[in-house]
């Protein structure tokens, strides 16, 4: 085999190694980016379900209630207390301390529940976060006035205002997005982000001062 013929084979076997390792580059780049976006997906799809299992239960109150438990103005105990396009905090009662039963009480963890609109932390990653009573449940939020994280529902299915009388609230339409920075190289230097949105709609179940 002359020079030129061996030169050559060395310059088609690079040329192959060169396309095997950029193919394989891309698929490595692509399988991180895909495990960045289910891991973010995952977490906020159980956050979702978290949120969507507590509104179904406001406004359960299989006892009478104490002065614990916010009332309106005929004493009826509360199913949500406040509700905005932002938040929302209802109330319920289902557990004591103990037996885990229903003690006419709104002090436990459970039973008073707010969701809101938070700015990140260094916990909390992320310009917007969801959290409940506080605590952080959901990061790298994004959320507008437009695309509001809960919308308002009455008996009729009419749309209700963003800020409505919480009796009036029949369903509601939780709506958010997960905006995480992509983990690619080129996607680093160009400040791309990766959104992917979720949505559920909970119905209450406990008429407003009523047992179920």
């Amino acid at each position: 085999m002359t020079t030129v013929e061996l030169l050559s084979a060395a310059l088609c076997a690079a040329m192959v190694l060169a396309a095997l390792y950029g193919f394989s580059h891309q698929q490595l780049f692509s399988l991180l980016l895909q495990e960045f976006k289910t891991a973010a997906l995952e977490d906020a799809r159980g956050a979702l379900d978290i949120m969507a299992r507590e509104l179904r239960n406001a406004g359960l109150f299989p006892v009478s209630t104490d002065a614990t438990c916010l009332k309106d103005g005929s004493g009826n105990p509360l199913r949500i207390v406040s509700a905005t396009w932002s938040s929302i905090q209802i109330q319920t009662d289902t557990e004591s301390p103990g037996t885990g039963d229903p003690d006419g009480k709104c002090t436990e963890t459970g039973e008073r529940v707010t969701y809101e609109i938070g700015k990140g932390t260094d916990a909390c990653p992320g310009p917007l976060t969801i959290r409940r009573n506080t605590a952080c449940l959901v990061a790298n939020v994004a959320v507008s006035s437009k695309e509001p994280l809960f919308t308002y529902f009455d008996v009729n299915d009419a749309q209700l205002a963003a800020n409505p009388p919480p009796d009036a609230v029949k369903r509601v339409r939780i709506n958010f997005a997960v905006e995480i920075p992509d983990p690619t190289p080129q996607g680093r230097r160009s400040g791309r982000t990766i959104k992917s949105s979720l949505s559920s709609s909970v119905e209450f179940r406990n008429p407003p001062g009523t047992s179920p």
